[in-house]
């Protein structure tokens, strides 16, 4: 399995299926990781295979859909072509937990993120557009398997802590929990 991200700027990228996280397992950073920085993105499982897929079947690439977070070790992402793929592969920094809804509850998906119950994002709603646009581009580049992941970023990545902290990092979509885990970047 691979997931395959569109970013914010519509460049597609790909994560090892390495970095899925553990329903509920608390992240520690390793010792390179400075500051960690995230991205929130919505996210389906691609339904059937495909390649170049045209932009009128892209929905049938997916049944469902959800909300996640990416976590990128921030001190990597220093602006060199290949900061992103070096940030984009730390185990356990895709959480990408599955709680599908439906493609008609797209309107009313509310998405958030808090820290330590501070909210640092909110998304009112799933925008399905954009993740067909995500499949076409993804298609159009690699084969997208059954199983595959298609994610695209609601924001570029954001900054969430620096050496040393540790926090408590919720995720929720229509007041379910996505995710709850404690991430722990100890002083070295």
């Amino acid at each position: 399995m691979i997931i395959a991200i569109r970013t914010l700027s519509a460049k597609i990228i790909t994560r090892p299926e390495t970095t899925c996280d553990r329903p509920g397992e608390d992240f520690y950073a390793p010792e390179y990781v400075s500051s960690l920085s995230f991205a929130p993105v919505l996210f389906a499982k691609v339904c059937r295979a495909g390649r170049s897929v045209a932009p009128r079947f892209a929905g049938r690439y997916f049944d469902s859909f959800a909300f996640g977070l990416l976590l990128y070790p921030a001190n990597l992402l220093d602006g060199s072509p290949e900061s992103l793929a070096c940030a984009s592969c730390l185990d356990h920094t895709s959480i990408l937990s599955m709680h599908p809804l439906g493609k008609d509850k797209a309107a009313e998906a509310e998405f958030c993120v808090r820290k330590d119950g501070d909210p640092l994002f909110t998304c009112s709603k799933a925008d399905l557009a954009l993740l067909e646009e995500s499949v076409v581009l993804a298609s159009s580049r690699i084969h997208l398997r059954t199983g595959d992941l298609v994610a695209a970023e609601l924001s570029a990545p954001l900054a969430l802590a620096c050496r040393p902290s540790s926090f408590r990092l919720q995720a929720s979509c229509n007041n379910e929990t996505i995710t709850d885990i404690n991430i722990i970047l100890n002083q070295l």
